[in-house]
């Protein structure tokens, strides 16, 4: 190899690395970090998103079930139609009010007893989990709250875990609507 190809190569190599350092002095190592607030800030609008239309599928599901079928049960030992989506608005009420630490709205299930009783009730706990989620604190997720004295998780896991749950029982109730002859409305997956 001649001498002045090595000091091509030379050159060529040193270039290289020094482009190489000016492009690592240049990278902005915070941009590489997760900044978490955003993260938690999007993780609640993604659950008041998912919040939403939920509400609107519950809707949608007692609306297709007829008044005189509400309190339906295929038999003895299970809910009713009814009963499945009174224990929506109770639990949601309940389970969220810990895992967000706030006060719930005090509500008598028991005089729920029409379809548009049970529509407005419905409504005003969609209603209210979706404003509370508006407004909770994401510094509080990783504090570890207590459900049903056995349960120890985190905020931020419990508000994953209520909206599961919501989805149980409405998926019940829609089974209980089929048994009972009437049609559910289809999946609301997306948005």
């Amino acid at each position: 190899m001649r001498k002045s190809d090595i000091h091509k190569r030379f050159k060529n190599l040193f270039s290289a690395s020094i482009l190489a350092l000016l492009l690592v002095g240049c990278v902005d190592t915070n941009s590489t970090q997760v900044d978490n607030s955003s993260y938690e800030s999007k993780q609640i609008d993604n659950h008041i998103t998912d919040w939403n239309r939920s509400k609107a599928h519950v809707l949608a599901v007692l609306n297709a079930m007829p008044e005189e079928k509400l309190n339906f049960k295929p038999t003895e030992e299970v809910r009713s139609f009814s009963f499945e989506l009174k224990h929506i608005i109770g639990s949601v009420y309940g389970m969220m009010s810990n895992a967000l630490e706030i006060e719930s709205p005090q509500v008598d299930i028991e005089s729920i007893v029409t379809k548009s009783d049970l529509a407005k009730s419905l409504s005003d706990c969609y209603d209210w989990a979706i404003k509370s989620l508006e407004e909770y604190d994401t510094s509080k997720n990783s504090e570890i709250i207590e459900y049903f004295g056995t349960y120890k998780v985190s905020r931020e896991r419990a508000i994953f875990k209520i909206y599961e749950h919501q989805a149980h029982h409405k998926s019940k109730a829609i089974a209980n609507m089929r048994v009972a002859g009437a049609i559910p409305p289809g999946y609301f997956l997306f948005d």
